[in-house]
């Protein structure tokens, strides 16, 4: 997160093509400063049947036509490397 960004929107498309609509933040009280997601995100892990251990897939997507949207995705127990792509 960037300093002083606090909460981001973020809308992400599931397979189903349903948009779902996130807000990433960090709580500003307390001892636990790290990210929080709000906005859909209950919904989306209670439609889903998320459990512990489920990774989700977060996956940007630039277009010159459209600009920049997000697909998210579901994969069970999945040990999931994080990278980054550059192009």
């Amino acid at each position: 997160m960037v300093q002083g960004q606090n909460p981001i929107s973020l809308a992400a498309r599931d397979p189903t093509g349903r948009v779902w609509e996130f807000k990433l933040c960090t709580r500003n009280r307390g001892r636990y400063w790290k990210p929080v997601i709000r906005g859909d995100w209950l919904k989306y892990v209670r439609k889903n049947g998320l459990k512990v251990n489920d990774s989700i897939i977060l996956t940007k997507v630039e277009d010159a036509e459209n600009g920049v949207s997000y697909n998210i995705r579901v994969e069970p127990n999945l040990e999931l490397a994080i990278y980054s792509h550059f192009s």
